[in-house]
C-alpha cells in the first residue's frame, strides 16, 4: 500500500479498476441511503429533524470527497424532479425555496468537505470532530436561509437550537458507524 493509498476513502479503493456500473451502483445505492435518511423523520416546524445528516457523514466517510459530492448532488437532482426522497416523501422545486432549501444546500457543501477531511484524518475522535463541524456548517446554511426570509434570532431559535442535541448523537454514531466499516472494507 502506497503513501497515497492511505488517503483515499474504502469505496474509491474498492472501486478502483473496477467496471464503472459498480461506481454507478455505489452512487445510487447512496442516494437511497439519503433518501431513507429522509423518511426517518421527525415533525418539527420550521424544518423536520430526520437522519438525513447520519446517512450524508456515513457516506462521506467511507466514499470520499468525490463519490459522497456525487451521492447527495443525485439525491437532490431526484428531489429536483419530484421523487419522494425529502422528509415526508417530499420532493419537486418548491423544496429548493422552502423552509429546508439552506439545509439541503448545507448538505451539498458539507459532504465534499467532510469526505475530503474524513480521508486524511481518520480515526474515531477526529472524524467525530469532522462530523461535528460539518453539522455545523449544514446548520449554518439553514440558518443563513431561514434568517434571509426573517428574524435571524427566530431563525436560530427555531432552526438550528432544537437541532443541536441530535446533530450531536447522529455525530457520535456517524463516527462510530465509519470507524467499523473502514476496519471491515480494509479487510477487503
Amino acid at each position: 500500500m502506497t503513501a497515497l493509498d492511505l488517503n483515499v476513502a474504502p469505496l474509491p479503493r474498492l472501486l478502483a479498476n473496477r467496471p464503472l456500473w459498480l461506481r454507478v451502483g455505489v452512487v445510487l445505492a447512496g442516494s437511497g441511503l439519503m433518501a431513507a435518511g429522509s423518511w426517518a423523520s421527525v415533525p418539527m416546524v420550521p424544518v423536520p429533524m430526520t437522519l438525513q445528516t447520519l446517512a450524508l457523514f456515513v457516506i462521506a466517510g467511507v466514499c470520499g470527497p468525490r463519490l459522497a459530492f456525487e451521492i447527495v448532488l443525485l439525491w437532490l437532482l431526484e428531489a429536483a424532479i419530484g421523487l419522494p426522497v425529502l422528509s415526508g416523501g417530499g420532493g419537486g422545486l418548491e423544496s429548493f425555496v422552502g423552509p429546508s432549501a439552506g439545509f439541503l444546500a448545507g448538505m451539498l457543501a458539507a459532504a465534499p468537505w467532510a469526505g475530503w477531511l474524513a480521508e486524511r484524518f481518520p480515526g474515531f475522535g477526529r472524524l467525530t470532530a469532522i462530523f461535528l463541524l460539518g453539522h455545523a456548517l449544514v446548520l449554518l446554511c439553514g440558518w443563513t436561509w431561514l434568517a434571509i426570509g426573517g428574524d435571524p434570532m427566530s431563525a436560530f431559535t427555531g432552526g438550528v437550537l432544537p437541532f443541536l442535541p441530535g446533530a450531536a448523537v447522529k455525530t457520535v454514531a456517524a463516527a462510530l458507524i465509519v470507524t467499523l466499516a473502514r476496519a471491515r472494507l480494509k479487510a477487503i
